[in-house]
């Protein structure tokens, strides 16, 4: 399992400011590990099912009869050049950028023109 971030015994707050602060930092691999580590030892705080559905895996819903699409090449891309756009909301699809824009209204409106920008993943960057 995770290592712990820091040893328990030192700290004084509990997992649930700490994941959020780790959060608010925008280290969320780390909020990921500390809330593992939450669970594991059986803490009972009271948001840390909410942090877990938060920090919990994407879930993508299917719009119409298509298959799903392979996504990996757009994940791919967030990690290469997600800090690029940071601020903003992204289109993307098979690994490349459609669209951009800092708010959705203006996004899906620059989406509306481009043959695949019904297919695209849609992502705001923190």
């Amino acid at each position: 399992m995770a290592q712990p971030l820091r040893e328990p015994q030192d700290e004084t707050r509990s997992y649930t400011e700490r994941i959020r602060e780790l959060i608010e930092q925008d280290r969320v691999g780390g909020a990921r590990k500390l809330l593992a580590e939450a669970l594991e030892r059986g803490a009972q705080e009271k948001d840390l099912a909410l942090l877990q559905r938060i920090l919990g895996p994407a879930k993508f819903l299917r719009v119409g009869g298509e298959r799903d699409i392979d996504r990996t090449p757009d994940f791919q891309w967030l990690k290469d050049h997600g800090d690029m756009y940071r601020g903003q909301w992204v289109a993307l699809f098979g690994g490349e950028l459609l669209a951009h824009g800092e708010n959705l209204k203006d996004l899906l409106a620059e989406l509306e023109k481009h043959p695949l920008g019904r297919r695209a993943l849609l992502q705001r960057l923190y």
